[in-house]
């Protein structure tokens, strides 16, 4: 098993030259700022998300050309295991650098009352926080061992994988990105260590609270964003923005004996 990157001099232990990354929900809140900051790091980006025409293709192509890097996009909903699949075998032919790494920004949240909760509203979100994750990862994974690539997967989860929310009733949110943390780690268990194909490091992020559309609804209210913020050491909301250089670090060789870890990112709430 080749374990070199420690004899990789500090200043490349970061750098992403010569390797492409796949993100899914790259148009989202988190996913766009990271696209950029990794085509800044010099690595081919290759985004998934669900508009046919999406918004900013030629100013992320333009930092792209900026970097020397490439920047690809496919319309895929992350759901449908075909369109994933033949979308991921699709974008990884004709690569000029392998696929080296794989961040899935794909998610949705939802508060109802539990006794209240339509059941095809908790399927809808977690087909696509859980099994939207896992399909991209598969076919993401499926790429990286036809190529013989070592590679680095990064899940966001959450801290509501951890705990409750004061405030919200998010049962099934939380619940699916518990599940996403488990699945990090279960993947790491199968693929770090396999004989007929190079490692795959498998971790994930879990953010803290963030000023997204996803939490917008909650934020309007005075007494949750009260609580909220008393819940943070930082006395804070965070930014998308904060979690580039955490999720760079985790696709990097930097972090090359880092695996089945949740990396969490939240301002201190769940350190009390």
């Amino acid at each position: 098993m080749d374990n070199s990157a420690y004899k990789i001099p500090t200043k490349d232990l970061f750098k992403l030259q010569n390797r492409t990354i796949l993100v899914s929900g790259g148009l989202g809140g988190v996913g766009s700022p990271l696209i950029i900051s990794i085509l800044e790091s010099g690595a081919d980006v290759i985004c998934l998300d669900l508009p046919e025409h999406p918004p900013d293709l030629e100013r992320f192509h333009t930092i792209a050309t900026e970097n020397g890097a490439l920047y690809f996009y496919y319309s895929v909903n992350v759901t449908d295991a075909d369109q994933v699949s033949k979308g991921i075998q699709q974008a990884v032919k004709g690569l000029r650098h392998p696929l080296r790494g794989v961040v899935t920004t794909a998610g949705i949240s939802g508060e109802f009352n539990a006794v209240d909760y339509p059941p095809e509203d908790f399927r809808r979100l977690f087909d696509l926080n859980v099994t939207g994750t896992f399909l991209v990862v598969q076919a993401a994974a499926r790429g990286m061992r036809e190529q013989k690539a070592a590679g680095s997967v990064v899940l966001i989860a959450s801290m509501s994988g951890s705990v409750a929310n004061k405030g919200v009733n998010t049962a099934a949110y939380n619940s699916s990105k518990a599940a996403v943390q488990q699945l990090a780690r279960s993947l790491a268990a199968e693929w770090g260590n396999q004989s007929d194909s190079p490692p795959i490091r498998v971790n994930s992020i879990s953010p803290g609270y963030i000023f997204t559309r996803l939490t917008t609804g909650a934020l309007a209210r005075p007494e949750v964003k009260a609580q909220w913020l008393d819940g943070s050491m930082l006395g804070r909301f965070s930014h998308a923005e904060e979690y580039r250089a955490p999720i760079l670090f985790m696709l990097s060789d930097g972090s090359s004996f880092m695996t089945g870890a949740d990396l969490r990112c939240d301002g201190g709430h769940t350190a009390w």
